[in-house]
């Protein structure tokens, strides 16, 4: 429990540090039309982003924190591939030492952000999903993004990366 309370002190903590002025554009409203400005506002976070598409022909943007690579995954979709709804943020690991149930059990239970699991060769994944449905400000955005990186920091501690 108390690592809860931790991560949230600092996720406060880190959103004080960066807040902006409403003059600098934190009540832009972005949505899962637009991933091209998604991928800017990763870009001006200080962090690659690529804009791809997948295999159902929906957006896909690729990016990394702190060294590991993830996908920000679109669901949702029209049949155009636009107009997206959900955004997945999503990342894998392929580890030699497996990483336990107990592990992700502990994990799930004690975090608020950022769920875990393993997959089907047992290898580790974190996910954390934000709902775009009639938009976020891109405050709201950030702040995630940032939830993110904090989420992918700890599970690399836990799972021992």
């Amino acid at each position: 429990m108390w690592k809860l309370i931790a991560s949230i002190a600092l996720l406060a903590a880190a959103s004080t540090a960066t807040a902006r002025s409403p003059a600098e554009g934190n009540h832009q409203i972005v949505d899962g039309s637009d991933p091209a400005a998604l991928v800017d506002i990763i870009q001006d976070l200080g962090y690659r982003a690529t804009l791809e598409v997948d295999g159902e022909g929906d957006p896909l943007i690729r990016s990394s924190v702190g060294g590991t690579q993830f996908a920000l995954v679109f669901y949702g979709c029209s049949e155009l591939h636009d107009g997206c709804q959900i955004l997945l943020f999503k990342a894998g690991y392929e580890l030699n030492d497996k990483v336990g149930m107990d592990v992700i059990n502990q994990w799930n239970a004690t975090r608020l952000f950022g769920r875990a699991y393993l997959d089907d060769v047992s290898d580790p994944w974190i996910e954390l999903v934000l709902n775009m449905q009639g938009g976020v400000t891109r405050t709201q955005f950030e702040k995630t993004f940032e939830w993110w990186e904090t989420s992918v920091g700890e599970f690399e501690d836990e799972i021992g990366v």
